[in-house]
């Protein structure tokens, strides 16, 4: 009696393409993988620029908003002068005050 060779083939080919499959889903993985590590590389890079530039921006705001500057080129560019005295002092008696607030609160209590 011959034996059939058509269960064989079918195994040969079945683990075939099994072996196959498993080949194909590790390089779909091992690719992904690589996309994904070069997409954070990107993002790292790109963190890394916008936070020098915020950096340079604080950096920047700082020297134009530093009070010399300002002053110097109201001066300069706009002719204002600097005020050194006040306009007008406002004088209060700190005893007025208290009578005020105490009259205040027996009125809403």
């Amino acid at each position: 009696m011959k034996k059939s060779a058509k269960p064989t083939i079918f195994l040969l080919i079945t683990l075939l393409l099994i072996v196959t499959v498993f080949a194909l889903a590790s390089v779909g993985l091992k690719l992904k993988y690589e996309q994904s590590i070069l997409q954070k590389d990107k993002a790292e890079k790109t963190y890394k620029a916008q936070s020098q530039r915020k950096i340079k921006l604080t950096a920047e705001y700082q020297t134009v908003s530093a009070e010399e500057r300002i002053v110097s080129v109201a001066q300069s560019q706009l002719g204002l002068i600097r005020n050194i005295a006040p306009a007008f002092v406002i004088k209060y008696d700190k005893n007025r005050i208290e009578e005020l607030n105490e009259i205040l609160k027996e009125k809403y209590e």
